[in-house]
């Protein structure tokens, strides 16, 4: 059945759409989307094996591709996303932040593929001045600074990208089209998995020559195509005041006043320091299960593939449903059986074949149905909790929160790993991995528990209100209070 009624007029604040407006929007988004996944997919899943290569202790690759870059988005979103909100050009207030930084993004991918060969060439030419270090200590210093760089202009578009969507997509759509586009996301994200992957080691700077050209091309047409409409003037800061501490003040009071919206934090901790901390040790634990490369890419790009069909469903149930029921049910789902699941090659020692026919069973029979379902969470879910005009700075204090949270967990992984290696040895230790995402998954489901609580509290199914950022801090519409958090 079509997302869209032929004879209706779609508007969201001052654009209006046709049908055909309607879906030329949503081939852009779609396109610019394809090339965003594309680029996102290359860099954490070729460094990991280029550090490994270069002999970088677990603890080493957790600084440079958790911990760094996320030290860079806790400072650099919320102000990237504040900005934003508040911004008002003829361009919009979301595609300029994301044109004035796409070349210099492009160009630090670029180096980082030749990272390794510029360190060594570094080491040549400094030797007098590198002789402590070998050099490949040099190479891994070296790809650790253009990450640095890499992700400090990252940062930009994943602060405002999607925001662009809340701003120029309908919200009678919205819950449809983002699981259409998490479809097209996953199905991006298989064809590298199944085509590109397992020339990671052998081809390496090709792959990240031609993420960036692809992203330029296809990101920057987007750009040029989507247009945003208009908006009223931004809301005052807090203390009617103007300047960088009142923009603080305003950032801290509003987004942490009220307890339901600390909840929405927590959600993204656990996220964060669950499975986004583990995501540069997964490539090793899929390994330590005996695949290789090929095989590997092919459970990714399953996974991926089923993903994008069960979240067509997961969608359809969020708007029967609400996002918050959907969301439990999978962490529910994943807490008692899929998590536990994945354990039993701590158990039992099966041969490589035999364990990848049984990663091909798991992905499709359990964790894309588990995945498909806590994939709700974001954005749609944000998108029914959050105050809309004031969106990109809520999402910005959970993308604050969740960095924090892989900041510190994304080395504490790496430490476990590295603690755990003299008693289970190099192969045996990335099989513990599930048992680190279980307890955050855990956590998870019982923050979650306590959200769809505090939702029911603001109105739940047919009443709900975010609770009003402009009230004096502690006060409710006919509610009681909550604490504030200083």
């Amino acid at each position: 059945m079509s997302l869209l009624n032929n004879s209706k007029q779609y508007k969201i604040g001052t654009l209006e759409y046709t049908k055909a407006g309607l879906t030329a929007l949503f081939l852009w988004l779609v396109w610019g989307d394809f090339c965003f996944v594309l680029m996102e997919s290359v860099v954490p899943s070729i460094l990991p094996l280029e550090l490994k290569g270069l002999g970088a202790s677990n603890s080493m690759m957790g600084l440079i591709l958790i911990t760094v870059p996320m030290v860079i988005n806790t400072i650099l979103n919320p102000v990237v996303s504040f900005k934003s909100d508040r911004f008002r050009s003829r361009w919009g207030r979301r595609i300029p932040f994301m044109t004035m930084t796409m070349l210099p993004l492009v160009g630090s991918m670029v180096l980082l593929g030749f990272g390794k060969q510029i360190g060594f060439f570094l080491h040549g030419l400094l030797g007098s001045f590198l002789s402590q270090f070998t050099a490949n200590e040099v190479a891994v210093g070296t790809i650790g600074v253009i990450m640095v760089v890499f992700s400090f202009f990252n940062s930009f578009i994943n602060a405002v990208f999607w925001y662009l969507f809340n701003d120029v997509v309908p919200e009678v759509l919205m819950a449809r089209w983002m699981s259409c586009f998490r479809t097209v996301s996953t199905l991006s994200a298989s064809i590298y998995n199944f085509f590109i992957f397992q020339f990671a080691e052998s081809h390496a700077v090709y792959i990240f020559l031609g993420g960036g050209v692809i992203y330029l091309l296809g990101f920057g047409f987007m750009c040029w195509k989507v247009k945003e409409g208009e908006y009223p003037p931004p809301p005052p800061f807090i203390d009617r005041k103007g300047g960088v501490w009142s923009g603080i003040k305003t950032f801290g009071v509003e987004c942490h006043q009220f307890r339901h919206y600390i909840l929405i934090y927590g959600l993204g901790v656990c996220m964060a320091g669950g499975y986004m901390a583990a995501d540069p040790f997964t490539l090793f634990f899929y390994q330590s299960c005996g695949l290789n490369l090929h095989q590997i890419g092919i459970v990714r790009g399953t996974m991926l593939i089923s993903f994008s069909l069960f979240i067509l469903a997961s969608g359809w149930l969020a708007d029967r449903y609400h996002p918050i029921r959907v969301v439990l049910a999978g962490l529910l789902l994943q807490v008692c059986v899929v998590l536990p699941v994945e354990c039993i090659w701590l158990f039992f020692s099966v041969s490589p074949q035999v364990s990848f026919y049984l990663w091909m069973a798991i992905v499709i029979g359990l964790a894309a149905p588990a995945g498909s379902l806590i994939g709700i969470l974001d954005p749609p879910l944000f998108m029914r909790i959050f105050p809309r005009e004031r969106y990109g700075q809520f999402c910005s204090a959970n993308a604050m929160w969740r960095s924090i949270s892989l900041v510190v967990n994304g080395v504490l992984l790496g430490g476990f790993f590295d603690l755990l290696k003299p008693w289970t040895g190099e192969k045996g230790t990335y099989l513990w991995l599930p048992v680190w995402q279980w307890f955050f998954t855990a956590t998870m489901l019982l923050v979650a528990w306590n959200l769809y609580r505090s939702w029911q509290r603001y109105g739940g199914d047919l009443h709900y209100q975010p609770p009003a950022t402009d009230l004096p801090t502690g006060q409710l519409e006919g509610d009681k209070k909550e604490a504030v958090l200083s």
